[in-house]
């Protein structure tokens, strides 16, 4: 038996460095720790394993960066605020690798891993769909300006944080992430 939680925070990193595609079962068992017999067991096959790094991900990283999301102290200016905070912090966090996982790993998936980018797209429609149900709250609260569609500004903020993903795997630091984040923060439809 072997710790699953450890071995799919390894396999997380792993997945996120080189994505689905590249990542062998071979390199799986050699930075888990784990043997190939018993990977196979636990998960069924390499899809099987992802789908589950997919979840362990979405449990740990995912709910550090939308917690200010689900937080109901704070405004949906604060909140969203913090959200793109986050984004720069985590995506640009020395000991992970840089950007967002479900965004990388999304960009190097082939059509013949269909389900494997299904999962994946699920996963950031899920995130989107949180973003734009917190915004609906703040727009009927009277926070957002009385024109704001806020399925839009979900989509927006959510492609400003793509964004930011590939700018951090292309080496952006976090000075230079937070101040996108402060740009598109700047254009916030405030309700006057």
């Amino acid at each position: 038996m072997f710790d699953t939680d450890a071995a799919l925070d390894k396999a997380v990193r792993l997945f996120w460095q080189r994505g689905y595609e590249a990542t062998s079962m071979a390199d799986l068992v050699a930075e888990t720790g784990v043997a190939a017999a018993s990977l196979y067991a636990a998960f069924g096959n390499k899809a099987g394993l992802f789908a589950a790094v997919i979840e362990r991900y979405a449990a740990t990283f995912s709910v550090h960066l939308y917690a200010p999301i689900n937080d109901p102290a704070l405004s949906t200016y604060e909140a969203v605020k913090g959200l793109l905070e986050r984004a720069a912090s985590s995506f640009s966090e020395p000991g992970t690798p840089a950007g967002c996982f479900m965004y990388s790993a999304a960009a190097a998936v082939s059509p013949a891993s269909a389900a494997i980018e299904c999962l994946l797209r699920d996963k950031r429609l899920a995130a989107e769909a949180l973003l734009i149900e917190r915004l609906q709250r703040g727009a009927a609260q009277g926070e957002l300006a009385a024109n704001t569609d806020p399925a839009v500004l979900g989509k927006f903020i959510n492609t400003v944080m793509e964004g930011m993903s590939v700018q951090a795997r292309d080496g952006a630091t976090i000075d230079e992430l937070l101040s996108i984040a402060k740009m598109a923060l700047d254009r916030w439809p405030a309700a006057i």
